[in-house]
């Protein structure tokens, strides 16, 4: 509903444009697209990139609308959809394989990454967590684990995970948070860590389809999605201010989960991945780069060593990482 009245406001006037003539109207989708944008006209429905502009399609032609649209600049997409493990009747529908494997649309999206360096796609994990009958023969034969199928089996991409509410304190440090048990947990079959990043979408308040002024309360991985996409392309204005260029694909992703909160397991783990989205501490480590923190993007040619010098003052801990976009893997077809 490109009318509702959270898509203007601040940020200008028909912020929200359908890109592909789609005319059904949908919850679900107003719900995705308030979330990432909404200006605020009801303040607990506002959005996360509350100035920004979204361009909505259906899941038609994706992979084709995503390579059109990254050649043209877009930084970062929204994908609150997947694969129905099981059909109307309860039945499993999808081949085995697909169960944490990396398939050929898996494979079709590092491509479209790959080809184009500052595109991000954020990936809605799925709400398969409590399903633990589905998948026959799990890795490591644990049934709690391995329920990722299609695009969230891709390497390039941030795939998110639900949480409840955080509990958080005056300062924006974590002192608590739960998943949503229906979040659907990784790891992939070659064992990378999947979902990559924690997001809350359990409850929240956002568009809907309706009326110019609906609204509604649901929860799931395509609640916690929309919520990552609005603070990453925060963090990428906030880049583009401070800098004056946006950061690649790679940067971005390394730096979301380089500053995530560890949740779950202590370290990555197949439940919350890398942990918690800190956005505040994402924008901090951007602010402070060649100070306090350091964000640098090089090539290195084989064989060639980079080093560089730091100074640890014995109490904070000195975190690294390095983050890259990786060449596309070959398919598992299930033969």
């Amino acid at each position: 509903r490109a009318a509702h009245q959270e898509y203007d406001g601040a940020g200008g006037t028909n912020r929200f444009s359908v890109g592909d003539g789609s005319t059904s109207l949908n919850f679900h989708a107003a719900h995705v697209t308030g979330t990432i944008m909404a200006s605020g006209v009801q303040a607990n429905a506002k959005g996360m990139a509350p100035y920004c502009n979204v361009v909505g399609n259906d899941w038609n032609s994706d992979l084709s609308e995503a390579t059109t649209a990254a050649a043209n600049g877009m930084l970062v997409s929204n994908h609150s959809y997947g694969y129905a493990i099981r059909n109307n009747a309860g039945q499993v529908q999808l081949p085995q394989y697909y169960f944490g494997g990396y398939i050929d649309v898996s494979r079709s999206w590092d491509q479209i990454m790959y080809n184009a360096p500052y595109y991000l796609m954020v990936v809605a994990a799925g709400n398969d967590g409590s399903d633990n009958t589905a998948n026959t023969n799990p890795i490591g034969g644990n049934s709690s684990y391995d329920k990722l199928n299609g695009h969230s089996t891709s390497k390039n991409n941030l795939v998110i995970a639900n949480a409840q509410d955080a509990n958080v304190d005056a300062a924006g440090n974590l002192i608590s948070v739960s998943i949503s048990s229906s979040s659907s947990e990784g790891p992939t079959d070659d064992l990378r860590i999947k979902p990559d990043l924690t997001g809350n979408g359990s409850g929240v308040y956002s568009t809907y389809e309706s009326s110019n002024s609906a609204y509604g309360t649901i929860s799931g991985t395509s609640m916690a999605s929309p919520n990552i996409t609005g603070s990453l392309l925060l963090l990428q204005e906030h880049y583009n201010n401070t800098n004056g260029s946006y950061m690649r694909a790679a940067t971005l992703k390394g730096l979301a989960l380089h500053t995530a909160d560890d949740a779950g397991a202590t370290g990555p783990d197949a439940v919350f991945g890398w942990g918690l989205m800190n956005s505040k501490r994402a924008a901090e480590a951007i602010t402070s780069n060649g100070t306090s923190s350091m964000v640098q993007e090089l090539t290195l040619t084989s064989g060639q060593t980079y080093t560089i010098t730091v100074n640890a003052d014995g109490i904070n801990n000195l975190l690294a990482s390095i983050s890259w976009t990786d060449l596309p893997g070959t398919a598992n077809t299930g033969t």
